[in-house]
């Protein structure tokens, strides 16, 4: 029997905590009723110091669930870096399969997941969903995305778009974000799982896709696996005053946290291309912010 450890890190917010799961929950429920039951899975929270209950109403209503706990510094890298060593040295666990607490699935999710690891087509390589933003009306967030080395620039593959037949067929990717994204084990432990020192928030799942591939692993994005992604979650990206400025470029929250991308680039590019392409981000965003400031004390 296979095991595949769910892994979803949570921080306050019971209400689409509560939402996600259920989701999971009735993809579980349609396997076990329709699949072969050749692979099992198991649901491993990973509660970041959450304050608002979200891990008492899990032990009530999902007494199965293992939730291991953090202090508030965990962060995502951090997170799934518990769930998963957790997942290989207790549960010695055959893959594991990265989710957020806001991800929404198709019913048929599970079982499609495990139709393609019977047919053994994408064996020992990373598997990756097919991402709509939640309630759009078949637009996509991503069906993976390509990375540039040359000139350092990330595209999510059909990004915005109208789902169409272009998406419809397995498709090689360098990399993709971290929810629905699943990981043999025998990868996670060849790269040293992911890293959460250099990279711990945003970057964590881009880096590991980069190793992966560095080291002679694929991945694939998959059309059949289908889940939904809310554009209300998302990280820092507004710029309004200096507060906002310096959250940009300090915060984990922040894509472009400056420290976080500087390494990145460093590691994965290096090119004077993709240092100037960083430059001319970071110079957007000032004059941005000036423009900002200029037009509040205008209206004054």
């Amino acid at each position: 029997m296979n095991l595949i450890s769910i892994i979803i890190p949570i921080y306050n917010r019971l209400e689409i905590t509560k939402k996600g799961l259920i989701s999971i929950d009735n993809s579980l429920s349609y396997y076990k009723a329709n699949g072969n039951n050749k692979y099992q899975f198991k649901i491993i929270i990973v509660d970041d110091g959450s304050t608002d209950g979200t891990s008492e109403w899990i032990n009530v209503h999902y007494p199965d669930i293992i939730i291991l706990h953090g202090d508030g510094n965990l962060w995502w890298t951090g997170a799934m870096n518990r769930g998963a060593k957790f997942s290989v040295e207790k549960l010695n666990c055959d893959y594991v399969l990265l989710w957020n607490d806001d991800t929404i699935c198709n019913e048929n999710y599970f079982f499609e997941l495990v139709k393609i690891l019977i047919s053994n087509l994408y064996e020992n390589s990373i598997l990756v969903s097919k991402t709509f933003w939640l309630n759009e009306d078949n637009i996509l967030f991503n069906f993976g995305c390509v990375f540039n080395k040359f000139t350092g620039s990330k595209k999510g593959i059909g990004y915005n778009e109208k789902d169409s037949d272009k998406y419809n067929a397995v498709m090689k990717v360098d990399w993709a974000g971290g929810m629905g994204t699943l990981i043999p084990v025998s990868i996670l432990t060849k790269l040293n799982f992911f890293d959460a020192k250099k990279f711990p928030q945003y970057f964590g799942d881009f880096d590991f896709f980069l190793r992966a591939k560095e080291n002679g692993y694929n991945s694939y994005a998959i059309p059949t696996l289908k889940i939904y992604n809310d554009r209300a979650t998302t990280g820092i990206h507004k710029v309004t005053n200096f507060k906002d400025f310096k959250n940009l470029l300090r915060s984990n929250r922040s894509m472009y946290n400056l420290k976080q991308n500087v390494e990145f680039t460093r590691r994965h590019s290096n090119t004077v291309i993709s240092w100037l392409r960083l430059l001319l981000i970071y110079c957007y965003h000032t004059v941005m912010l000036i423009t900002n400031i200029l037009s509040i004390r205008k209206e004054k």
